[in-house]
């Protein structure tokens, strides 16, 4: 259950930014919203909304990035830059780029934060939130930090048991976690098992399904590959049960995998329903809102099973606005989300404003500086929990709209 997190020196924010899904008890009674075991009120969906080029897309890459740090940085060569850019302009540049996520794991909320610069991580440091009748408290867990003096890290690791000579397998470019997994140690294993479920459709360069990126199909293939798994096989019925709702003229869809000299292939047909009889059409003749919903309903659905967080952007791009509403609500419903998974995405399809409270809300825009800047809804004084939210965005009273 994520908390909040927060960057500064990140891609176009320059300044501390934050973003929090944590409500108080002000939030609407509704099943927007849970409790956690921890007692915090957390909401279960946060929507992006601003011109394009304010930051929307970079605002989502904090989770997956900071999922790539503590889960799957070691598996990059030693000497590999990290794949993250600072600030590109001014002062700033080259800067070092802070990082912290606050989340819940069994009612415990941790801190987890990095400093960064281009070839490694400065500092690392995780804490444990403690919560008394007084007051709120923290416990460092473990940290380490850079020694420009003696050129080495400073391990602090006393409540965390780290296997001995650890201090051998420090890398800088690779964290705590990630290392330590890799050496068995099992107290890593719960913190690696939970940024794990954090499924996403972004990545360094932006959103995945760019066409302008080289690999803007290889998400389609991804997906298809995913649902014709066995293991994967309840998730297919699922996905198959969803497109057909969405009046998409679709029954099911069979894959098969045809081993090749020294790969697969796969050759994807869909089931429609015509004329009193099923005909089978080969995939690349599906609408791009097809293949889009192919796409978005793997992450969707895998989240929702594992209760994890899902981060997409353009959520909205080739889907008719009724159908981001249908997508939207199965994280809202206790039916179809038992485990409270999250969502954390952006659009430009600004009719699931009047779905929202001002608390799922964060506008983002540029300022003068050409810096990003961002803000959850209920920040803005003078917005009431009745407002037409939508109308009101549309007119232009909550900034973050094109200045065209």
């Amino acid at each position: 259950m994520i908390h909040s997190f927060s960057c500064k020196n990140f891609y176009s924010f320059a300044e501390d930014c934050s973003v929090s899904f944590v409500v108080n008890e002000k939030a609407p009674n509704n099943h927007g919203y849970f409790l956690t075991p921890s007692g915090t009120r957390l909401s279960k969906i946060e929507t992006v909304i601003g011109p394009n080029a304010s930051g929307k897309t970079n605002l989502l890459k904090v989770l997956p990035f900071i999922k790539w740090l503590i889960a799957d940085s070691s598996n990059i060569n030693p000497t590999t830059p990290l794949p993250v850019k600072s600030f590109m302009f001014g002062e700033r540049k080259n800067k070092p780029i802070k990082l912290s996520a606050d989340f819940e794991i069994d009612g415990n909320i941790y801190t987890y934060s990095f400093i960064l610069e281009e070839k490694k991580i400065v500092l690392e440091e995780l804490k444990v939130k403690n919560k008394t009748k007084q007051k709120m408290t923290s416990k460092k867990i473990f940290s380490r930090q850079w020694n420009r003096k003696s050129g080495e890290y400073e391990l602090n690791d006393k409540s965390f048991n780290l296997p001995n000579g650890f201090e051998n397998s420090i890398r800088p470019n690779a964290s705590i976690i990630s290392i330590a997994v890799r050496l068995g140690h099992k107290e890593s294993l719960k913190f690696f098992d939970y940024w794990k479920k954090v499924e996403t459709n972004v990545i360094e360069a932006g959103w995945i399904g760019d066409h302008l990126l080289p690999n803007a199909n290889q998400q389609l293939i991804e997906a298809l590959d995913f649902y014709s798994e066995s293991k994967n096989e309840t998730l297919k019925k699922e996905a198959e049960k969803l497109l057909s709702r969405f009046d998409l003229g679709l029954e099911s869809f069979k894959i098969k995998k045809e081993k090749k000299e020294n790969s697969f292939s796969m050759n994807v047909k869909v089931a429609h329903f015509f004329n009193n009889r099923t005909e089978y059409l080969p995939m690349q003749y599906e609408s791009s809102g097809t293949k889009q919903l192919f796409i978005l309903l793997k992450t969707i659905l895998l989240v929702l099973a594992n209760g994890g967080v899902a981060v997409l952007d353009e959520f909205d791009v080739n889907l008719h606005p009724e159908i981001v509403l249908s997508l939207y609500e199965l994280f809202i419903h206790p039916e179809t989300n038992p485990n409270n998974a999250q969502l954390f995405f952006s659009t430009h399809s600004h009719l699931v404003l009047n779905k929202l409270d001002k608390y799922q809300i964060i506008l983002t825009e540029k300022n003068e500086k050409g810096e990003s800047e961002s803000w959850r809804l209920d920040d803005v004084s003078g917005v009431r929990a009745d407002d037409n939210y939508y109308a009101k965005y549309i007119a232009g009273a909550y900034g973050a709209v094109p200045k065209l």
